[in-house]
Parts: C-alpha cells; sequence; structure tokens
C-alpha cells in the first residue's frame, strides 16, 4: 500500500475519532489562538473537516474552506464549509488569499521535498498568520512489518517537531503564539512506552499499514484476553499517581511587516 493509498483507509477518517476529548481540547486551543482580526481561513489538509466543524459549532464568524488531498476525507466530511480536493505542495489559490492559513497534525507527515515546498505555499496564500499544529518533542519510534522487515513510523510521521524547530519553520512569518496541549496519563507509561519499544519487533500496531508490502493486521483474529473485574481495576487505578503529558505543540505566526 502506497502512502497516498493509505489516507484513503475510511477509518481514519470516522466522525466518532474526532470527538474524542484529546481531540476536542487540541482543536479548542487552536480555536483560541485564532485573530480576531481574520474574516476567513483556509484549512489545509483539512481530512473530513473536523477543525471545521469545530468552528462552526463555536459559531466563529469566518468564511471557511477546507482543502484535502484524500477523496475519502472529502466524502466522509463533517463540516458545513466547502471542501476542495488539492495538495499542500500546490495550492490553487492566489498569492495572500486568505487571512489565515491553518495546517493542523498534516505537516509531520510529508515527506522529503513535498514538506518543504508545502511550507512554502502556505506562505505564499496566507494573507497574515498561519496556524500549525504538531507532535510535540514525539519520540522516533518504529514499527518492523513481519511480513517483509520494513521499518517505517505506525503513523507515518517523517520528523520531529521541538522547540527550536518551530520557530524557523517559515521565511516571511515569524512566531508570535504558542500553546502546548497534553493528555493526562499514568506515570507508569513513559516505563510502558520503552518496553514496547525493546519489544517493537513482536508489537505491530492493528492499525499499521506497511508501506513497502502493504501488510496489515487489522483484520487478523487477536487472542482473547480477560480483563480484570471493573471494580478491582478502578481501585487499583486510583493508586497510581497521574500526570500530564504535552502531546502537541500549537503555534501562530504573523507575517513580518517591511
Amino acid at each position: 500500500m502506497s502512502e497516498a493509498q493509505y489516507y484513503e483507509t475510511r477509518d481514519l477518517w470516522s466522525e466518532s475519532r474526532f470527538q474524542l476529548d484529546q481531540e476536542r481540547r487540541r482543536f479548542a486551543a487552536a480555536a483560541s489562538l485564532l485573530p480576531v482580526s481574520v474574516t476567513n481561513l483556509l484549512d489545509v489538509g483539512a481530512g473530513n473537516g473536523a477543525f471545521l466543524r469545530y468552528l462552526e459549532d463555536e459559531g466563529k464568524a469566518l468564511h471557511l474552506l477546507g482543502l484535502e488531498r484524500a477523496r475519502t476525507a472529502i466524502d466522509m466530511k463533517v463540516c458545513h464549509a466547502d471542501m476542495q480536493a488539492g495538495s499542500a505542495d500546490a495550492l490553487p489559490f492566489n498569492d495572500r488569499a486568505f487571512d489565515i492559513v491553518s495546517a493542523l497534525e498534516v505537516i509531520e507527515h510529508l515527506p522529503y521535498g513535498v514538506y518543504e515546498q508545502s511550507l512554502r505555499e502556505l506562505e505564499r496564500v496566507a494573507g497574515h498568520y498561519i496556524l500549525i499544529s504538531v507532535p510535540y518533542r514525539e519520540p522516533r519510534r518504529r514499527v518492523i512489518c513481519p511480513y517483509c522487515g520494513c521499518q517505517f513510523h505506525p503513523y507515518y510521521h517523517m520528523r520531529r517537531f521541538d522547540d527550536a524547530v518551530m520557530p524557523r519553520l517559515f521565511e516571511t512569518f515569524e512566531l508570535v503564539r504558542r500553546l502546548e496541549v497534553g493528555v493526562e496519563e499514568y506515570v507508569v507509561m513513559p516505563v510502558v512506552r520503552a518496553a514496547r519499544g525493546l519489544l517493537r519487533r513482536r508489537v505491530y500496531p492493528s492499525s499499521a499499514i506497511c508501506p513497502q508490502c502493504g501488510y496489515t493486521q487489522a483484520d487478523s483474529a487477536a487472542p482473547a484476553v480477560t480483563p480484570p473485574p471493573a471494580s478491582s481495576a478502578k481501585r487499583l487505578a486510583r493508586l497510581i499517581p497521574r500526570y500530564t503529558r504535552r502531546n502537541w505543540i500549537i503555534t501562530l505566526y504573523q507575517r513580518r511587516t517591511g
């Protein structure tokens, strides 16, 4: 399965997936960074229009347009706003056509060449602002396909973003605001993730699709596991301390004057 075919998978664009609490909090954080002066917004890599739908539900007085490469995502759109087919590296719009251009959880997926050109295209069509959301200091994990041995990121993330990278994304825009969005989890989870990393040759996520041969375990039968009684699990969970892990960074850029 090719990278393009991966994004045509219908399960990626189900409406319920974008109603999760962590997704709603990420959308809310991104929306809070929108300057009050903007009147129109282009969402590049809009998927099924989940962020646009959030803005609609919140009553944002904006003219909204989504651009998405995956036809399946457009067919499954959840927003009222128009969705247009297109690619981030060749935006079919005039220079500075939109007050603000957003790309949420998009640029980490772009391969070499496409990534660099897409950043230039965002700069070209954005009149005043660019809004970016990416995974924050994400560990560079890999899985190994048990069928052909190909190593790849299970969610097709091509690069890592941190505080050194974010201010340098654009040449003609400067970073003016930033937010970090996290999820609450048990303090033991970093150890669990490290253990999974050590076992990555044997642990192949059911959602992973090998970009080389197309192998997936999504349809394979998983062994039955008997969970502990709910009451016992809840009592045990209350004893484990929690902390907030910062999963995403959301940044607002403004066009430099002069």
